[in-house]
């Protein structure tokens, strides 16, 4: 909702950085039709009904020998290390695609290795470490 007039729904778009605005509309129900005629639309509707992947394992579920050790990190696991002191001191990293993505920071080395271990990274480590 951008305003209070008759037409207060205003709807836009970004398409490869740049936002184009599809128009205003008297009713959010209007602007939500309008959208979903947009390529953008069309695609996150085709995203919201393709099938699902199976979920990956809970950290919970994982028990301590399926984490992910490492003898050249300094926390002993793959994915965290150690970067201050506080409440949280341990950061979870993995490489996707070329980018490092960030999973969070984490009280012990122990609870960011669950992290990294219920990962598609984490999952594929172990498969190879157990094949």
């Amino acid at each position: 909702k951008v305003s209070s007039g008759a037409t207060p729904f205003g709807v836009q778009v970004y398409r490869k950085g740049i936002s184009v605005i599809l128009g205003r509309y008297a009713t959010a129900e209007e602007g939500a039709r309008a959208y979903a005629a947009t390529p953008e639309g069309i695609a996150d509707l085709a995203a919201r009904d393709a099938p699902r992947s199976p979920p990956l394992p809970s950290n919970s579920e994982l028990s301590s020998s399926e984490l992910i050790r490492s003898e050249r990190s300094s926390t002993g696991f793959k994915g965290v290390y150690k970067v201050s002191s506080g409440a949280t001191p341990y950061r979870v990293l993995v490489q996707r695609g070329g980018t490092t993505v960030h999973l969070g920071r984490y009280a012990t080395a122990e609870q960011g290795a669950r992290v990294y271990a219920a990962t598609p990274e984490g999952i594929a480590d172990r498969a190879a470490r157990d094949a």
